[in-house]
């Protein structure tokens, strides 16, 4: 008897390493697949990804979400712009997101009705205005950030310059190769805030988001122009970016962008 309960103990020993190993090697798989999404030093195709994720604080399917894209926005690499877009209809059931806003709910129905699978969820994740995913599912999403990287993009846009008004930024702005069928999208980013969630599904969990979107806009895009963008309350100039990208009015792929530190 005592022979067979330490032969069970050893093959329960086994298996616990077993299953040590096999979530160690599944951990570093999914790192890969961001090391290879991000790497500075891998520009194949010299592609431009920008990831608009619709999220929101009172979802308890984000976090992960949310976590995967910050893990892109930690890498730097300017070839891939994340941006997290907190929508307003999750507000409702007991949490108000303070990042959450309209405009970013109404941006995410316009997409439903031009996408293949028509669909508005959360966490919902945009790559290039074309391709879609679950935001956490790490896999189909570096698959479709691997595919736009290898695209190469003739259109370019660059930031030339910027001022820090009472209410606004100002900027000036060169592009090359657009076209009339395109629009400038604007986007103020918050690049962290963290959050302690008081109430709705997430109750009691403390989150950090990512390249906050705070502030929204759209404009007619030239090979050389100005533009601005609303400044939020309590704004500090070290803590935000500004991020310009060229989209089209018909398929709403976008072709371009480029991503400005405003201190």
């Amino acid at each position: 008897m005592k022979k067979i309960q330490l032969l069970q103990k050893a093959g329960f020993i086994g298996l616990s390493v077993l299953l040590i190993f096999s979530s160690l090697a599944l951990i570093s798989s999914q790192n890969k697949l961001i090391r290879d999404d991000t790497s500075s030093g891998i520009k194949p195709g010299h592609g431009m990804v920008v990831m608009e994720l619709f999220t929101s604080q009172g979802c308890s399917s984000c976090p992960p979400a949310d976590a995967l894209l910050a893990e892109y926005a930690a890498a730097h690499n300017e070839q891939i712009i994340p941006l997290s877009f907190h929508v307003d209809y999750w507000n409702r059931l007991g949490w108000a997101d303070p990042f959450s806003n309209k405009i970013y709910s109404e941006r995410q129905q316009w997409y439903s009705q031009h996408l293949p699978k028509g669909s508005v969820y959360t966490p919902q994740l945009i790559v290039n205005g074309k391709g879609e995913a679950v935001g956490n599912n790490r896999k189909t999403v570096s698959s479709l950030v691997q595919n736009e990287l290898t695209n190469e993009k003739k259109e370019t846009i660059s930031v030339q310059d910027f001022t820090v008004e009472k209410n606004e930024i100002r900027f000036h702005y060169k592009a090359a190769n657009t076209s009339k069928d395109e629009v400038l999208n604007i986007a103020l980013v918050q690049k962290q805030a963290t959050t302690n969630i008081k109430a709705g599904e997430n109750k009691g969990v403390t989150i950090t988001n990512h390249n906050i979107v705070r502030s929204f806009a759209t404009q007619s895009i030239n090979n050389e122009g100005t533009g601005s963008i609303n400044i939020p309350a309590m704004f500090k100039a070290s803590e935000y970016a500004l991020v310009l990208y060229v989209q089209n009015k018909t398929d709403l792929s976008i072709s371009t962008a480029a991503m400005k530190d405003l201190q």
